[in-house]
């Protein structure tokens, strides 16, 4: 049962991301620095050219960035341009291809680090040879990216209650049939002072039933409160967030929701997410409190909804709003004839029920207009954006009111991808 719940707060997708570390210059130079990313989990890629890197970045923006200055000080000028206009902040090692002695040399070095740092990137110091593991693993830590256990911050979810540590970030859901914001789902972080942000598989191993329901009634009275603000930008949009079905009979959820609700005339509501296992071994208990809570504009969705859709007429018992196809049928239904398949029964069957659908984990424009042509309602995930905190989508939501969503973020894409190319 808590394996259950943790999972919920801990989808496939949420897990804490693997850093992204890529190499341009020599295999035979770049190697030895390689072989030290290993030992703290982390797999390094080599570029032989700075074209092909960058080609890569504008796609998997790099957490750090090697740098061999045996392409060039002019190409490297270039690359530290093109790496400043990507969306998340890059971190940039040079490697200087000898002991920087000559003047020349540490010029050329000052003057890319003073580029980079002019444009907000993070310049670490240069590397010179031999390249030491101990310089390596200086760089890796103080950027915070090892993933090897010792590495791992030792944080738990009782903590993190203790010390109001936890907050919401918010991926948008996008109507895919006119490309624009639709809602969004409240998505739980830890917000640590020492290691930043960390993901739910980092922090809820080993929470107990209390801490789970605890973090439960956090996550919905925040998702609440965030509403107004959120919605002073012109967008009231409707929330969503993952709950354990055991929260639905163990917490006073219609009473959390009749006294923290927002006022305002256009609320459209909030959307409680539970999982489609869980809740037909309960169906009867959570079809009485999902009653109770319908008075009190909130409704239930049935998240990573799949092969058990044979479940669904009985799941029709319940006043749920929505189906959140599983993103394992998601992935690759553009060239997947099998998931192509089992996503055309589960559309076809919550048409005939009146049931709206949302497909997890988009992460191609062939998987969005695949589902488009399907007939899926709406979809989220990293082809759209990723969850971002509030400050971050309500900035969104500012600009969203007068432009398309989805069009924005792939003008952002084309915008670095435009920087990266070279004549």
């Amino acid at each position: 049962m808590l394996a259950a719940i943790r999972n919920l707060f801990s989808p496939v997708e949420e897990k804490q991301p693997d850093p992204v570390c890529f190499l341009a210059g020599k295999d035979r130079r770049l190697a030895p620095i390689k072989n030290a990313l290993a030992p703290f989990g982390l797999r390094g890629e080599i570029f032989a050219s700075l074209p092909a890197m960058l080609d890569s970045a504008s796609e998997r923006n790099p957490d750090l960035v090697f740098l061999d200055l045996t392409l060039g000080v002019a190409h490297c000028h270039e690359a530290i341009a093109a790496l400043a206009a990507l969306p998340k902040r890059t971190a940039i090692q040079l490697v200087s291809p000898s002991e920087a002695h000559t003047y020349e040399q540490v010029c050329a070095i000052g003057q890319l680090r003073l580029a980079g740092e002019q444009k907000n990137l993070k310049m670490m110091p240069a590397l010179q040879p031999p390249y030491q593991a101990d310089a390596v693993k200086k760089s890796v830590q103080e950027l915070g990216l090892r993933r090897d256990e010792a590495g791992r911050p030792k944080v738990t979810l009782a903590q993190a209650l203790d010390s109001d540590w936890l907050e919401l970030w918010y991926q948008p859901k996008i109507d895919l049939a006119s490309k624009r914001l639709s809602g969004a789902e409240g998505l739980i972080r830890v917000n640590h002072p020492k290691h930043g942000i960390i993901f739910p598989d980092q922090f809820l191993p080993g929470s107990s039933e209390d801490d789970m329901l605890a973090l439960t009634q956090t996550v919905i009275l925040t998702a609440l409160r965030d509403w107004d603000d959120l919605a002073q930008n012109g967008m009231p949009l409707k929330l969503a967030v993952n709950t354990p079905v055991s929260a639905l009979v163990k917490l006073p959820i219609a009473q959390m929701l009749r006294e923290e609700r927002p006022r305002a005339a256009n609320w459209p509501g909030l959307i409680l997410e539970v999982t489609e296992d869980e809740i037909v071994k309960d169906i009867e208990v959570a079809n009485d409190v999902a009653n109770d809570l319908r008075a009190h504009q909130c409704t239930l969705a049935i998240d990573d909804f799949g092969a058990g859709y044979s479940s669904l007429a009985r799941l029709r018992q319940l006043p749920f709003s929505e189906l959140k196809i599983d993103r394992a049928y998601v992935t690759a239904c553009d060239h997947d004839r099998t998931n192509a398949d089992v996503v055309e029964v589960i559309v076809e069957l919550a048409r005939r029920f009146g049931l709206k659908t949302v497909a997890e984990g988009i992460e191609t424009t062939h998987e969005s207009h695949k589902l488009q042509g399907i007939g899926c309602h709406t979809g989220q995930g990293y082809l759209f954006a990723k969850p971002m905190d509030k400050a971050k989508f309500a900035a969104l939501l500012r600009r969203r009111t007068v432009a398309d969503p989805a069009e924005m973020a792939r003008e952002a894409l084309g915008h670095s991808a435009r920087m990266n190319a070279r004549p």
